[in-house]
């Protein structure tokens, strides 16, 4: 075998000889004339190139040998990778080589054989966890919250490590029709299913960053993969399921008045109410005012911050802001509810300060002042419904749909609308707006002034 590899080397070596050609240390040679590109090797095709794109980035083409495709994790003849320096194009194409090297050479037990067999589940447990809680499986600037984490693991516990857990990561990567058909199954059970899908293709990418496969075959398979469920539950909502028509909400804001009236809700709730409706903002954003935050003589609230379902406070949706402008009404229930906040806490010794929370609550725990629950406001909500009967299904967040197309069917401009829900885009705001096309003011104080018109 030795000598008939020999015999072939000599001949390879006399051919470019003749043809001014270059052997490299495989012995593949390669030749380039006017017309031809010649390549033959006794170990068969295995050529790279490495080019410059237009948009100054270098695409790798590395021509992968029958051999050694399985071991890979390559079912391709050629793959193509994209760098932003020719020093990494060079770097991975040497590490690639010395891979096929080894395993042409017949080390049959490569790195990526060995670990390219551990199950799915292992691998997100052993490997990609710890990694994604640092931070360090996304492009993002900061670290998930906990709350962000907790999601993960339900999501992960619940819907992805049942359904691809038991499979290894190279055979899933090689068999993409069984991922395809596992996962468009999920697709039609879970509505939430581009959440899935952007978690297993981290896996994927994170495996071969970690070069357990040689390349994420997977990503752009799932993504063809449609969210059918979702796509049949919001097809079969009608517009008017959305948001609150004037005289639905009209009848919404006549039973807060009469159940304050009856002592069957708080003040405090009253307030938290009409503040989440005038402001159009999200609940979170409502439970995540202080007092600081709310100059009562300006007739200004500024909304900066939010709070997660541990009550701790986060950023704003999108890092957003804002400074809005109330109206008389809702400056004047604050004033009354900061007065009588005031009394309540000092009953307990508590001192209301600027960093005093506007709206919080005696929990289960029996602290006194504790930031609402992320559940406050719906439960209020459903308590009056129960006692109103007449009243339309409304949630908070069907609140904010609800001024934002109120807001519109008034003539306000998509623009200000989208400025005024604290939106990056007026894209993201159609989503909120249920009517055919067409706030400076809040939406909720718009939707407010047209029902007393």
């Amino acid at each position: 075998m030795l000598e008939v590899a020999k015999e072939k080397q000599s001949d390879l070596i006399k051919l470019s000889s003749i043809a001014g050609c270059k052997i490299n240390s495989i012995f593949t040679v390669v030749c380039y004339n006017e017309a031809t590109v010649f390549s033959s090797s006794i170990q068969k095709e295995n050529t790279m190139s490495i080019t410059k794109t237009k948009n100054e980035t270098y695409r790798l083409r590395i021509y992968i040998p029958e051999e050694v495709k399985a071991s890979l994790g390559i079912d391709k003849k050629v793959i193509e990778k994209r760098f932003k320096l020719r020093s990494e194009a060079k770097k991975y194409e040497l590490e690639l080589q010395n891979k096929i090297d080894k395993i042409l050479s017949g080390d049959s037990t490569s790195q990526l054989e060995r670990t390219g067999s551990i199950q799915f589940k292992e691998f997100y447990h052993q490997v990609w966890w710890e990694s994604y809680k640092a931070g360090q499986t996304t492009s993002t600037l900061k670290p998930p919250s906990q709350a962000t984490i907790d999601g993960t693991e339900v999501v992960f516990r619940k819907h992805i490590l049942p359904m691809l857990g038991n499979y290894s990561i190279d055979f899933l990567n090689q068999n993409k029709q069984v991922i395809l058909n596992l996962l468009t199954q999920k697709a039609e059970e879970y509505a939430n299913f581009k959440v899935i899908r952007s978690y297993v293709n981290s896996i994927f990418d994170w495996a071969e960053e970690l070069e357990y496969i040689e390349t994420n075959r997977i990503s752009k398979t799932i993504r063809r993969i449609k969210a059918t469920k979702k796509i049949k539950l919001q097809e079969a909502k009608n517009d008017e399921d959305l948001y609150l028509s004037q005289l639905e909400l009209q009848a919404w804001f006549t039973a807060f008045e009469e159940d304050l009236k009856n002592d069957k809700i708080l003040f405090k709730d009253y307030v938290l109410f009409y503040t989440t409706f005038f402001l159009g903002d999200r609940k979170s954003e409502s439970y995540a005012l202080q007092w600081k935050h709310i100059d009562i003589n300006k007739q200004e609230i500024q909304l900066i911050q939010a709070l997660d379902k541990y009550k701790n406070p986060k950023s704003t949706k999108g890092n957003k802001k804002t400074t809005f402008q109330i109206p008389t009404e809702l400056a004047d229930l604050l004033q009354s509810w900061k007065k009588q906040q005031k009394s309540e806490l000092a009953k307990f010794g508590i001192i209301q300060s600027d960093e005093q929370y506007v709206f919080t609550y005696v929990d289960m725990k029996g602290n006194v002042n504790s930031p609402l629950h992320a559940d406050y406001l719906n439960n209020k909500m459903k308590s009056v419904k129960r006692r109103h009967k007449e009243l339309t299904h409304a949630t908070p967040h069907k609140l904010r749909h609800t001024g934002a197309t109120l807001a519109k069917q008034a003539g306000t401009s998509l623009e200000a609308i989208s400025e005024a829900l604290t939106h990056s885009d007026t894209f993201t705001t159609k989503t909120y707006v249920n009517t055919s096309n067409v706030v400076p003011m809040a939406v909720g104080e718009i939707a407010y002034r047209n029902l007393k018109k």
